[in-house]
């Protein structure tokens, strides 16, 4: 008898593994040129090739990482940094192994959500829709799903870029925790070392990247449904399962605060790091409640229609640089998530996943939502995790379907075209972070004639004089200049080029434009010095030249003093 038992699994759990298999060969195609991908000079920089303390695996940078000292993001993400220091230990600072690393992480991302979705189907017709399906149909719906997700054109920003590998990591971590959850409920006494290593997996998930914060409220959510641990009746909070549910989330809920605490806490500041990428957190004061509001909407709205519209797909989106939030594009936003959300509530005893995972969406966008930040972007890498959500419903809509032969294989073919399609333009999208010059062409073609353009053709310019076009580079910073006249690392780089050239007085103008915004730059007032004593402007030279000296010692000294603190 068990002999023929295992005979009848046996099959089946082969059909599993060539499913999985063949989720992961697609995805590994798809974005398979990634490997042969350069650093881009957008966060690969501070984060890889300029990072100062990025160094090989040893008991002395694992104690940085866990200070914090090997940076990763802008927040406390000490296992970020480990995943660094891994890559750099078996390929330096060859690309490489990053986009190898990412991509295989996606690649097993796209299998775990195959699992996700294949369980949560199972759960919802077992325990509330008892209908006859096909196992096989339901495992075709959650691969298709899955590759719905891992091949969208959205996936292409943390997958191709080698920097991204974070925001990957930490999706791989929560989909652990999510099917470790599921398992612990199938049986809570025998189980209860699964709930262990789901909160352990969440609590590395946001060690990773903070971006999953509010993740214990999904699972409450899920409780509600299709789990069904929470009954909301009269008196539902005083049941014990409501109790048991409730307390169950009490070590997420400890790893998710601990680790906000630790990055508030400046805990974080011996790190070398960017202010938020750009991000200024401001007060009520200067960017109001409605502002606030409106700016959560578009974002919750954004990112659902962004994915019926993957095309002019940029790391930069200037809407919410400076907007009206009483404008039409955010009163419609607001409108059509409150009447989704109307709709989904009213519908919710016949269609009770609807608003389940409506609600998840919500819960897991909120770090995203940029409710203390102005000005904000919504770059395609935070719809990493949220966006499954969508493949969700869409598995859903699709098991009311295929109950009938005929539209199941209509609606499997349809989505069959429409993977094909977004693993077509994930391919091209992925030539675009080819390299800097490549990713920055194609900002500037994106941005169209939005004055955020001046940022991007400074940087294009200096990857133009690295690889020695300094014609090319010296057109866009030029066309920065046009823009910001006294933009200071385009006046240096134009500097440094018209003094190459033997063009002093070119050179000089440079100078003198970027030492309005740096004053207390003692290299610029040095190579102001050579520049006028090479003119035989003796009193400039020398002028310039005592500040140089001045300025290099008062930086000097400040050194030492900031080292000599207790």
């Amino acid at each position: 008898m068990l002999l023929l038992r295992m005979g009848k699994k046996l099959p089946y759990k082969i059909g599993l593994l060539i499913a999985a298999s063949l989720i992961a060969l697609i995805t590994f195609a798809v974005f398979s040129s990634t490997l042969t991908a350069h650093f881009v000079m957008w966060d690969d920089g501070w984060l890889i090739y300029h990072n100062p303390h990025l160094g090989k695996l040893n008991l002395q940078n694992l104690w940085s990482i866990l200070i914090d000292k090997i940076a990763s993001s802008s927040y406390y993400t000490p296992l970020g940094g480990l995943r660094l220091l891994i890559i750099y230990s078996f390929c330096g600072l060859n690309p490489f192994g990053y986009h190898l690393y990412t991509l295989l992480f996606h690649c097993i991302n796209a299998v775990l959500l195959f699992f996700i979705v294949r369980k949560l189907v199972i759960i919802s017709l077992e325990n509330h829709n008892p209908l006859e399906i096909p196992q096989l149909r339901i495992d075709i719906i959650a691969a298709l799903t899955a590759l719905l997700w891992s091949l969208h054109p959205l996936r292409v920003e943390p997958v191709a870029s080698a920097s991204g590998g974070a925001h990957v990591q930490a999706a791989f971590f929560i989909f652990l925790s999510l099917l470790g959850y599921f398992r612990y409920n199938e049986n809570k006494t025998r189980y209860f070392h699964w709930l262990i290593i789901s909160a352990v997996c969440y609590g590395a998930s946001i060690l990773s990247l903070p971006v999953m914060l509010t993740f214990p409220a999904v699972l409450i959510v899920l409780d509600v449904y299709p789990l069904k641990r929470i009954v909301v009746v009269n008196g539902w909070w005083k049941s014990k399962e409501v109790r048991s549910a409730i307390l169950d989330k009490i070590p997420f809920i400890a790893i998710a605060l601990a680790t906000f605490v630790a990055t508030e806490t400046q805990f974080t500041g011996s790190a070398q790091k960017p202010a938020s990428e750009g991000l200024h957190f401001v007060s009520l004061t200067n960017f109001g409640l409605i502002d606030r509001i409106m700016q959560s909407m578009y974002v919750l709205s954004y990112y659902i229609w962004r994915h019926f519209y993957p095309v002019d797909l940029s790391p930069v989106y200037t809407t919410l640089f400076s907007f009206d939030p009483l404008s039409m594009p955010f009163i419609l936003s607001a409108f059509s998530m409150i009447a989704v959300f109307i709709v989904l509530f009213i519908f919710r005893k016949r269609w009770p996943i609807g608003l389940a995972i409506f609600l998840a969406y919500i819960i897991l966008l909120i770090p995203a939502m940029g409710l203390t930040a102005h000005p904000y972007i919504t770059p395609d890498r935070y719809s990493l995790v949220p966006s499954i959500c969508l493949s969700i419903l869409i598995a859903f809509g699709l098991i009311s379907l295929i109950k009938n032969k005929y539209f199941s294989v209509i609606s499997i073919s349809i989505l069959v075209v429409i993977i094909s399609v977004l693993g077509w333009l994930s391919f091209n999208q992925v030539k675009v972070w080819n390299n800097s010059g490549s990713l920055f062409t194609h900002m500037i073609r994106t941005l169209g004639n939005d004055p955020y353009k001046g940022d991007i053709y400074w940087r294009l310019g200096i990857y133009l004089y690295e690889h020695g076009k300094k014609e090319e580079a010296i057109i866009n910073f030029e066309k920065t200049l046009a823009m910001n006249p006294y933009h200071p690392i385009t006046n240096q780089y134009l500097a440094e080029i018209e003094y190459n050239n033997g063009n002093l007085i070119k050179a000089i103008y440079h100078l003198q434009k970027f030492l309005i915004v740096y004053p207390n730059n003692y290299e610029a007032h040095y190579y102001l010095s050579m520049c006028f004593n090479r003119l035989n402007k003796k009193k400039e030279a020398a002028y310039h030249y005592e500040c140089a000296v001045n300025l290099q010692r008062a930086t000097i000294l400040n050194a030492q003093n900031g080292t000599n603190r207790p």
